[in-house]
């Protein structure tokens, strides 16, 4: 467990930098993040370089002790670049150009900033790649940020084509793939074939784009293709020179989140998983389950620990801030990213920047450069970690329950999402939420990961599934695992057409029922009574008939009153439940209770409103975080004789926490340190 921070030397004087790397010593700060934005000094005319600055740099915080996350900087190609080159600039789904002056404005599949990329990724790391201070390197910045995921140009049309060659072989197989015959949209050849810009029906039908479902999907998937594409020979320039691991952070936070990349697939291609942590700014404030879901979607692409490059350290924003950290959120925030499996925090930025577009972007320090209130809390958080590193590893949640997430299913919701109101990623944090208020760790899984280890599998609106994915689901209930379909599963084959099968399609069998009516429920809501209690839908009701299936649960309204809406199906060792409806938040926690029950877990034992629990192990030692996300303080028991490892007091039954106050409590009882 460390801290860092996000550093910028070329924003400052050189004699600053002493002072600077004097006061991150003292605040036990471990590593700082430079060079992602630095295109335009290492190369300020074409084939022109200049390393020496960052040649100090490096030399000169390695005095300190300071290890260096090193970027390579093709998220701001330099102006003499764009103007020799403009085929570099990346379209929008307009085919309008994304100009000069902000950044991320180049196309992915250009070959010139491909190679102009290589060319200067080879030179940083040929030169760095064994430098004392090099602790790992950040591949690009927020790939995918601000819609530039899928670019709408000449270059990608061209390598979309190639794409679909390749993967349909004739243009008769891709037309039937597509059905292209509705509305006389048949391809005589791949040169034919559009890229889905905004078309005559774009923004005129309600949040739908118009232009064919599968054509949309596999524009999706390819340009998810080509910024891993990208990345991934940004990695491999640098590995020609450096064993230093590599990594790029990501976005996937509740309130800045979908950037459109498959973050499974970009993953396999990383050492480890790093990604931006913003919780209070401009664009929103995230509810603190959103973000330890986040958290969770981090440590489950790899399934092991990952960095948060970017956390949150003061007011922030552009035009705008949002509101200054609360005393006590900069640690609490922390300490969320740790119990949920970060084994380091790096907080952006160490000090406000006076000029450019993010002058209003607060870091640890203000403008000013002088000690406040905020360094003095993570000066606090850097002490305790030192002390916490000398009795644990690497801290991991043990999962016993995992949520599926596809970004196939993400992608094809997002092109038809099938009623008003409906979006698959507040889907998945509705089934979330329920086992963070109780403190039982989850798991994100791909549909044809193994689950085996898991007690519970949900798999909320999995609207499309392959052979291999569907026969992995089916064995782990054979094998006598419990799993959870939602309505909106199975219903889609894998190039985003209906199935002429009756719902749940492939997975009928599974679930032992059947939907023959269904109704989206615009405007409306209907109430149900289940097994686990009452509850309300008001997105979506199947209407079920149970074949080999047993009713839990009926419908109270409206003509399917009296119908199925809740079934359970044994299915060789194990049960498939389905669920035919969305539900209220009430709803939803009590059918967790029932669920998590009826798998064996223990879903009573934590449940205050806004604490958040999280028993953690480094493989030896066992301990149990404890986080108030509330203003004021809170009692809560606990079950055993620990020690709080921040204080050193003895703890049993129960303890107190001060409003946004963090507790790590460590079980005596099991022979822990």
């Amino acid at each position: 467990m460390r801290i860092g921070a996000d550093y910028y030397p070329e924003h400052w004087d050189r004699d600053r930098w002493k002072t600077d790397a004097q006061m991150m010593v003292e605040a036990n700060i471990k590593l700082i993040r430079v060079g992602e934005f630095a295109w335009s000094l290492y190369e300020p005319e074409e084939n022109r370089y200049d390393f020496s600055w960052m040649d100090e740099v490096l030399d000169f915080f390695h005095q300190y002790g300071i290890k260096v996350v090193l970027c390579t900087p093709s998220a701001t190609p330099p102006k003499w670049m764009a103007d020799k080159y403009p085929e570099i600039y990346q379209e929008d789904i307009h085919g309008n150009p994304k100009i000069f002056g902000t950044r991320k404005h180049y196309c992915f599949n250009s070959g010139l900033y491909r190679e102009k990329t290589r060319k200067m990724v080879g030179q940083i790391a040929s030169r760095y790649g064994n430098h004392p201070a090099l602790e790992a390197w950040q591949a690009d910045n927020e790939l995918g940020w601000a819609n530039t995921t899928r670019c709408y140009c000449i270059k990608c049309e061209e390598k979309f084509r190639i794409w679909l060659k390749n993967k349909y072989g004739s243009i008769d197989c891709l037309n039937k793939k597509y059905g292209t015959v509705f509305w006389s949209q048949i391809y005589n050849s791949f040169d034919e074939v559009i890229i889905p810009k905004a078309g005559a029906c774009y923004d005129t039908c309600h949040d739908t784009q118009g232009q064919n479902p599968g054509l949309l999907l596999d524009y999706y998937r390819f340009s998810s293709d080509s910024v891993i594409s990208f990345m991934d020979e940004t990695v491999q320039a640098i590995r020609v020179y450096s064993s230093k691991p590599i990594t790029t952070n990501m976005l996937d936070a509740s309130i800045n989140s979908g950037t459109g990349i498959d973050y499974y697939k970009m993953s396999e291609k990383l050492d480890f998983v790093s990604y931006d942590n913003y919780i209070e700014f401009q664009w929103g404030i995230a509810e603190a389950a959103g973000v330890s879901k986040d958290h969770t979607l981090m440590r489950s692409y790899k399934k092991q620990p990952y960095w948060v490059m970017e956390e949150q350290s003061g007011p922030c924003g552009w035009s705008k801030m949002g509101p200054t950290p609360t005393p006590g959120k900069l640690r609490l925030w922390t300490y969320q990213s740790v119990a949920n499996g970060a084994d380091t925090v790096v907080y952006f930025r160490w000090r406000a920047c006076p000029f450019g577009t993010e002058e209003n972007w607060h870091g640890i320090l203000n403008h000013d450069g002088k000690p406040n209130r905020r360094l003095e809390e993570i000066s606090r958080v850097g002490n305790e970690m030192e002390r916490l590193t000398r009795i644990y590893g690497a801290l991991q949640p043990k999962a016993r329950v995992a949520i599926i997430k596809s970004f196939d299913c993400e992608w094809s919701h997002s092109i038809h999402r099938h009623v008003e109101g409906f979006d698959y990623d507040k889907l998945l944090n509705c089934f979330y939420k329920p086992f963070y208020e109780m403190g039982l760790a989850v798991d994100f899984v791909r549909p044809d990961e193994d689950l085996k280890d898991y007690s519970l599998v949900l798999a909320p609106a999995l609207v499309m599934l392959n052979e291999k994915e569907t026969e992995n689901i089916t064995e782990y209930v054979r094998q006598g695992g419990n799993l959870l379909i939602t309505f909106r599963s199975g219903i889609k084959d894998s190039y985003n057409n209906m199935l002429m099968d009756t719902v749940p399609g492939s997975l009928k069998e599974l679930t032992g029922t059947r939907v023959h009516d269904y109704d989206p429920q615009l405007q409306k809501q209907t109430r149900v009574s289940t097994v686990f209690g009452e509850g309300k839908a008001s997105l979506w009701c199947d209407i079920i008939t149970p074949d080999t299936a047993e009713s839990l649960g009926i419908y109270i309204d409206d003509f399917y009153s009296g119908e199925t809406c809740f079934t359970r199906n044994a299915f060789g060792e194990g049960k498939a439940y389905y669920l035919g409806c969305d539900l209220d938040e009430e709803g939803m926690v009590r059918l967790t209770k029932y669920l998590g029950k009826a798998a064996g877990l223990p879903v009573h034992l934590y449940a205050i409103k806004g604490i958040e629990t999280v028993e953690v192990s480094d493989g030896k030692n066992n301990a149990l975080f404890i986080l108030n996300h509330n203003a004021y303080p809170v009692v809560t028991a606990v079950d055993g004789n620990y020690k709080e490892m921040f204080s050193g007091q003895r703890v049993k039954d129960t303890i107190c926490l001060e409003p946004y106050g963090v507790v790590l409590l460590d079980r005596m009882d099991l022979g822990n340190a």
